[in-house]
């Protein structure tokens, strides 16, 4: 199966509906019908110990997939009520997404308005801080922070599963991060455009728990010997 193409994901934030994710598709493929999508959700372990589920909608057929705002529960309306009921968001994994915005889940109950519930994450990263945090991904060769849906699953069934990948903040402590001057001289070389100082490097790999050698202090001698070329 082809890896599947991320759509609009700068927009992840202000999404909310699978309305929203259908538009999503719809303008940047230049389509005006979408075929039948998929709800994947994929829990990801964050440093604080949290648990945060991304909510995906995949459209196979068509190689993409487009993600909604982490999140634990969601509205929607079903059968004839006109007050939404809310949901945990597990009893949307593997429901088909169809075409006017519907949705049916496994259990073969049709949902209408469906709508995530956002959840507060105990941080979030600023467009600033991933741009360095993807530098640093990249400098590092750490591409293991972005875990693939297939993960865990059995062998005979990783085949029917979209390989889809999110960076898994529970990972990224693992990075083994040059000093900061490294860093630093990386991005100026792969990024001129992105003017950022050692701190602000700093607090944006410490927010996502991210370790960087630390100076070793100098020794008397070493403090000596520096006063006496002065």
């Amino acid at each position: 199966m082809q890896e599947s193409v991320a759509l609009d994901e700068e927009g992840q934030a202000s999404r909310r509906t699978i309305a929203d994710a259908l538009d999503v598709a719809r303008q940047r493929l230049g389509l005006n019908e979408i075929a039948p999508g998929e709800i994947r959700i994929v829990p990801l372990q964050l440093p604080s110990g949290e648990c945060a589920t991304v909510v995906i909608v995949v459209f196979a057929d068509l190689g993409c997939h487009v993600s909604l705002p982490p999140a634990a529960r969601f509205t929607a309306l079903s059968g004839i009520s006109s007050q939404p009921e809310i949901f945990e968001i597990s009893a949307l994994d593997h429901a088909e997404v169809c075409s006017d915005g519907s949705v049916l889940l496994v259990d073969g109950t049709r949902l209408r308005a469906v709508e995530v519930m956002p959840t507060r994450m105990p941080y979030e990263l600023s467009k600033l801080e991933q741009r360095i945090l993807h530098h640093v991904i990249t400098l590092t060769d750490s591409y293991y922070c972005y875990r693939s849906l297939r993960e865990g699953l059995p062998e005979h069934l990783q085949h029917q599963v979209p390989d889809l990948r999110a960076l898994d903040y529970s990972r990224l402590h693992m990075i083994q991060a040059p000093p900061l001057k490294v860093i630093q001289a990386f991005i100026e070389d792969h990024d001129p455009e992105l003017k950022v100082s050692n701190q602000k490097i700093a607090d944006a790999l410490a927010k996502c728990g991210v370790r960087v050698p630390r100076r070793r202090p100098r020794s008397v001698s070493q403090r000596a010997a520096a006063r006496a070329t002065i």
